[in-house]
């Protein structure tokens, strides 16, 4: 059975998606998982979307910073405000690089879902 990556639930009106990278240890990790994970974005209206990504536990390296790029690049469209969770110190830098190469402003780091879920709710 196919491992599911992705919970789509509604609050308030808002339309969200958790998205599960967490583990994610390899380059063809990340394709897979991407694979895996986008039509259930691109499914939504665009600029309708909120997202949280767990990247807790995963490795990076130049490779897979593109590969995580390109794949926020081809999502920006249907994302409105985005968060992410499970990042440590040099994560966290990781990831801003790759919020520069994908041109989104919209994201921001949270330390759990649900302090994710709560700045999200305030964002319009």
């Amino acid at each position: 059975m196919q491992q599911i990556y992705t919970d789509e639930f509604t609050i308030d009106g808002k339309s969200f998606i958790y998205i599960d990278l967490s583990g994610v240890k390899t380059n063809d990790d990340f394709n897979e998982r991407i694979k895996l994970i986008e039509p259930a974005i691109t499914k939504y209206p665009e600029n309708s979307l909120y997202t949280i990504t767990n990247v807790e536990n995963i490795r990076f390296d130049s490779e897979s910073k593109e590969i995580v790029a390109q794949y926020m690049k081809r999502n920006k469209p249907y994302v409105k405000f985005g968060a992410v969770i499970g990042l440590d110190g040099i994560k966290k830098i990781m990831i801003n690089a790759i919020f520069a190469l994908s041109g989104r402003r919209n994201m921001h780091f949270a330390f759990t879902k649900e302090k994710a879920i709560e700045w999200l709710l305030k964002k319009d």
